[in-house]
């Protein structure tokens, strides 16, 4: 896997979108043995960073987004772009030096306030071309940014996250990997208007999650050996109450059949079933269309409500819509999944198709399937 990060990263570089330079922006070269953050420093917005190709352990400083914590690289200036130039086999890899949380971060503050603050929001950020490797939480973390993309960049063996961009805006994910994440490798949390494309996924808890956000579509990814490969949730407690008028279609999502690893036992993820494809909870107008999901052991696409799995979860005022309504699943290939069905899940799950007959408006059409529950599934008019 390691190699074939080091050949995405190259391939992929001509197709890196550089953040349109303003007046008097100036580059800066950071070379083996000097400190990325010193550069980013002294940078003015609309500033480029080049990154040649090492192992980069920064001192570390804390993390705009939670002073707690240290971050290796912390970047809170509008139309900032950090870009590795590897060579072949001779990446540029981003390590923790030891007790950092996360690699690289962006964003001014933590707090839900930039939601309708714009002076909380970071505008314009380009990460490109660097391996993010081994941090205790989060690989790259943007947070209350707008304008912004990740693109040709691995992030491997984070505990938590591997790209975990929150509470954003427009901005794109793409011609990414992401390995051995604890949480979610590829996540879009409480955000609207994002792309998330031609990417990898593979060891993750989940492979991608789209959660309580709104316009967000994943298209040409590949999710394998998780332990659910794409999900998209709608979960109570957070800033943002509702997931909707997303799209997931033409990924590949094939064998996620990996043991749940999921760090705290009180989190969401730790109740994803190890073998599921496509997971479809308590989301609004979502439409699942022309993906390949075959060999998952538990799953290929499951609807459900928030508290089919766990009823005591809903033992109480919860500030959601529990149910999933209005969701389309059309043309999909959803074959040899269910064959080998987490114990925790109902048996009747154990199918290539399935619903918990929650919700309204949700609907089935023209896919290719051998199972489902129930049978037949309401078709789409």
């Amino acid at each position: 896997m390691r190699r074939s990060v080091v050949l995405l990263l190259l391939s992929g570089l001509a197709l890196c979108l550089v953040i349109p330079a303003s007046a008097g922006a100036r580059t800066f070269n950071v070379h083996a043995g000097q400190s990325i953050q010193r550069a980013v420093d002294r940078s003015h917005p609309g500033d480029t960073i080049f990154v040649r190709p090492g192992t980069y352990r920064e001192h570390g400083v804390r993390c705009p987004t939670e002073p707690s914590v240290q971050c290796a690289v912390a970047i809170t200036k509008d139309g900032i772009s950090l870009i590795g130039r590897p060579r072949k086999n001779h990446p540029v890899v981003i390590e923790n030096a030891g007790g950092q949380d996360q690699g690289v971060s962006v964003g001014l503050t933590g707090d839900a306030s930039c939601l309708t603050d714009q002076t909380e929001r970071v505008d314009g950020s380009l990460i490109s071309g660097i391996v993010v490797n081994g941090f205790d939480g989060y690989g790259v973390h943007l947070f209350c940014v707008d304008n912004w993309r990740v693109t040709n960049t691995a992030t491997n063996d984070n505990a938590e996250y591997g790209i975990f961009p929150s509470h954003v805006g427009a901005g794109r994910v793409d011609h990414s990997i992401a390995t051995g994440s604890n949480d979610t490798g590829h996540y879009i949390g409480q955000s609207h208007d994002v792309e998330i494309d031609h990417n990898v996924a593979s060891g993750n808890v989940s492979g991608y999650e789209i959660e309580n956000s709104t316009n967000v579509r994943a298209h040409d990814n590949e999710a394998f050996g998780n332990t659910g490969g794409i999900l998209t949730f709608t979960l109570p407690r957070l800033d943002v109450k509702v997931n909707t008028d997303n799209e997931i279609d033409h990924n590949n999502v094939h064998d996620n059949n990996k043991p749940n690893t999921c760090l705290d036992p009180s989190d969401d993820v730790c109740a994803v079933p190890q073998g599921t494809g496509i997971l479809n909870v308590a989301a609004d107008s979502n439409r699942i269309h022309n993906n390949s999901v075959t060999g998952n052991d538990t799953f290929g696409i499951a609807v459900a409500s928030f508290c089919t799995n766990d009823p005591s979860l809903c033992s109480g005022p919860l500030d959601i819509d529990t149910n999933p309504d209005n969701n389309q699943i059309r043309s999909n290939t959803v074959t040899g999944n269910g064959t080998n069905g987490d114990p925790n899940i109902p048996p009747f799950f154990d199918v290539d198709l399935a619903w918990d007959f929650t919700g309204v408006g949700n609907c089935w059409q023209d896919n290719t399937f051998g199972s489902s529950f129930p049978s037949p599934l309401p078709g789409c008019p």
